[in-house]
Order: structure tokens, then C-alpha cells, then sequence
């Protein structure tokens, strides 16, 4: 993933580093081929943006990951 495009994100949202340092953390530790898992790493991801994904969204990005896993074109979709 380029990391310049995910610094970018961040700093164009006003996103707090440390927030996303901690979930990326939980990340390393959570099972995402877990749907359940997974969904609860989106909803957290999107607290933190501030951004609020509707369930059209949320399925369109699990059924994403679960297939492709997690790549740079998941920044377009969200």
C-alpha cells in the first residue's frame, strides 16, 4: 500500500495519528478473515476518519477485502 496516499488521508481528514497507530496495532492481532472481525475494524476505521459508511458500503468493502485482501485500491472506494 503507498503509505504517502494513507499520510495524505490523514492529513487532509485532520485524523489523529495515534488513533490510527492503535487500530493499525489491533490489526496485527485481529483474524480478518473473520466477517465479524473485519466489520468491526471498518466501523472503527471510519469513527476515526470521521466518516460514516453506510451498510451498502460496509459490504461492498468486507466482500473486497475478504476476496482481494487489503490493497491501495480500497482507499478509492471509500
Amino acid at each position: 500500500m503507498n503509505i504517502g496516499k494513507v499520510l495524505n488521508l490523514i492529513a487532509e481528514n485532520n485524523i489523529d495519528p495515534e488513533k490510527v497507530f492503535a487500530l493499525v496495532e489491533k490489526i496485527k492481532n485481529t483474524d480478518l478473515k473473520n466477517e465479524t472481525n473485519l466489520r468491526m475494524i471498518i466501523r472503527e476505521a471510519s469513527e476515526i476518519a470521521g466518516k460514516e459508511i453506510d451498510q451498502f458500503k460496509e459490504d461492498r468493502l468486507v466482500k473486497k477485502i475478504m476476496q482481494d485482501g487489503i490493497n491501495e485500491d480500497l482507499l478509492d472506494m471509500i
